[in-house]
């Protein structure tokens, strides 16, 4: 990759294969105000830049680390402000013809096929990746950040516009201003270069182990409804069965135990209390875990009402409600004020001391809405560790932490599971939003966390004998009493089942979970599943663990149907995904995958499949799968 500074035009020229010559021009922004362009002049040293306006002296470094090109854009203002963007990199349109975005959290992973009549806003948060003509432009973040940065573009038709790399200082402490750096490379590898820029900023780390136990959590089936008896009927089962009770080994009892966000005592639904229930799931031989929202509390919660000096305020000075899911809401609590630190580690080493060894902590990413805290130096990417550390100390290193809604920012080493995927439910539609997540997050697997890709159910008509299958309905809550048509909320009669999943289908998710190479946890009434459900289930929580599978065309398709895994050294499992409504034929080249392919067995079935030429051929019917082995 060629750079340099095109002084006829005020901007920064590449040439790279695949998109010929590109310009970007950076740019600041104060006070919400529009997009300053900087003229540039060089300074003393190579490739350093030079910018004045009435509002800072600004100065752009560019370095060039063999294929990759890292632009930093710093500056000092001449004034205090309240806002202030920094954007080293936005690119003049160009032609593309693929473009994938990542989330800040779990799911929020987005890929677009650019066509004709295509119009789109995109927003990235430490990486967008554009390819053209088989080569992928990759612009990327450090994953742990202070400030927050960010990436958005447009598409146009067939054109990729404003596509820009920023930092966002708000509110504004500092005269002193640094943006994260951006890398810029451009490679016909995309999945390789996600790889590189993961590796890069864990090349201290070694792998970590991928656990081989499994769980079951209450949450997907019972939701609020879960009560003890019925966290006992499933761990029961489990425990006499034959194959579950070898790979199960973790028993979650998920949000609906507590009295409310913020007031983490057991309801009237655990009538033995959370501390009996440790015990007897330890007897029978489980890890027993809990689910908490620790930065949650709901408004009649006694931490809410009597301690408002823990809760974040807003412009006002005041608390303000930044919590609201299924019109649920609640307060933030301040992760940086001592007292909450403390309320933090005395109900954690409570719980751990019952005998808890499993802790899921969800909506942290709610925190970062706040925007005024006890300690005011606080980053909005530090807030995970500001949360996530007590808790840690309280529970010990014994203990497993789980971080839902994490935001990635705050980097590794806090959680030891991270969700990755979106919420999924034994619907089709969810499969098919959960996939892109699964096939985006491979690099986090392992080196940062072992990724979650969410619940492995299967439950549906044809998996189950279940009379109360259809019973929740989830979006009911945001029908209000002025609401004169059920058609005025969105998706509701497409979700007025949580469970329609046909074998077939709950066999390509179950698929996969197992290619993520992540957590498996069960998710469904397990004592209603019939022997298609639980012979479903049994196969997938006995299923090999391997690294995080690899989506090989996830840079030219909106939904990737050819993955490759690495089980071992020797071993590979593959999987071809029919996400159409038609029956299809796939062809998939193993030999130039360097697959071994001369005995290749189907997982599901346990029967050869045809290869021929190092070739597989198969037709698939409707949201069907191939998954096998080697």
């Amino acid at each position: 990759m060629i750079f340099e500074f095109d002084r006829s035009v005020q901007a920064f020229r590449i040439e790279g294969e695949g998109f010929r010559t590109l310009h970007f021009s950076p740019a600041v922004s104060i006070n919400g105000g529009p997009a300053e362009n900087l003229k540039w002049k060089p300074g003393r040293q190579a490739h350093v830049y030079q910018a004045k306006t009435p509002r800072g002296i600004w100065e752009l470094r560019l370095r060039s680390k063999g294929a990759r090109l890292e632009v930093s854009l710093q500056g000092e203002l001449t004034r205090n402000v309240d806002r202030a963007v920094l954007t080293p990199v936005r690119f003049h349109d160009f032609r593309a013809d693929h473009a994938l975005v990542h989330g800040r959290k779990m799911g929020g992973c987005e890929s677009y096929l650019l066509r004709r009549g295509k119009r789109e806003s995109l927003e990235s948060s430490f990486l967008i990746a554009i390819t053209r003509k088989g080569y992928t432009l990759q612009l990327s973040h450090p994953l742990a950040q202070k400030a927050l940065s960010g990436l958005s573009a447009g598409i146009a038709d067939r054109r990729i516009t404003g596509l820009s790399a920023f930092t966002v200082f708000e509110p504004c402490r500092k005269i002193r201003l640094k943006a994260d750096p951006v890398t810029i490379s451009i490679s016909p590898d995309g999945n390789g270069q996600m790889e590189a820029w993961a590796s890069n900023q864990a090349a201290d780390r070694e792998l970590l182990a991928v656990p081989q136990e499994g769980g079951w959590n209450s949450w997907d089936y019972y939701r609020w409804t879960i009560t003890e008896e019925e966290v006992l009927r499933n761990a029961e089962l489990i425990a006499s069965d034959p194959v579950l009770s070898q790979h199960v080994k973790r028993i979650v009892i998920d949000d609906g135990w507590q009295y409310c966000y913020g007031e983490w005592e057991a309801n009237s639904l655990f009538p033995s209390g959370m501390e009996a229930l440790a015990r007897k799931l330890t007897r029978m031989g489980f890890t027993p875990g809990l689910w908490f929202a620790p930065t949650i509390a709901e408004p009649h919660s006694r931490v809410a009402q009597l301690h408002p000096e823990m809760l974040t305020p807003g412009p006002a000075g005041v608390p303000f409600i930044g919590y609201s899911c299924m019109e649920r809401k609640g307060f933030i609590l301040d992760p940086t004020h001592p007292r909450t630190a403390l309320w933090w580690k005395e109900i954690f080493r409570r719980y751990a001391g019952f005998g808890y060894r499993y802790f899921k902590l969800d909506f942290l990413s709610t925190t970062v809405k706040a925007r005024r805290f006890a300690k005011p130096a606080a980053h909005p990417g530090e807030l995970m560790k500001h949360i996530i550390a007590p808790i840690r100390e309280a529970v010990g290193p014994q203990a497993a932490i789980l971080g839902c809604n994490f935001t990635f920012d705050g980097g590794a080493g806090l959680a030891d599971a991270v969700r990755v995927a979106s919420d999924i439910h034994a619907s089709w539609r969810y499969v098919k939003r959960n996939v892109l997540a699964i096939a985006s997050r491979f690099w986090a697997h392992r080196r940062f966390w072992i990724n979650d890709p969410d619940f492995a159910v299967c439950r549906g008509e044809e998996t189950s004998d279940d009379p109360n299958l259809h019973q929740l309905k989830m979006l009911l809550p945001y029908m209000q009493p002025e609401t004169t048509s059920r058609e005025l909320v969105p998706g509701l009669d497409a979700m007025d089942s949580l469970a329609d999943l046909t074998a077939r289908e709950a066999e390509t998710w179950l698929s996969m979970v197992i290619i993520s190479g992540g957590a498996v946890n069960l998710s469904d009434n397990l004592p209603r599943l019939n022997e298609t459900g639980l012979r479903l289930i049994r196969k997938t929580v006995a299923a090999k663990k391997g690294n995080a599978g690899i989506a090989i065309d996830l840079f030219r398709s909106e939904l990737p149907a050819y993955w490759v895994q690495n089980v071992s050294a020797d071993q590979h499992r593959i999987l071809i995904v029919n996400w159409s409504d038609y029956a299809a034929v796939f062809q998939m080249d193993l030999e130039a995958l360097n697959i071994p392919h001369r005995k290749l067995m189907n997982f599901w079935t346990d029967q050869p499949v045809t290869v021929q030429g190092g070739r597989i051929e198969i037709e698939l019917p409707p949201h069907g799968c191939l998954l096998a082995i080697s």
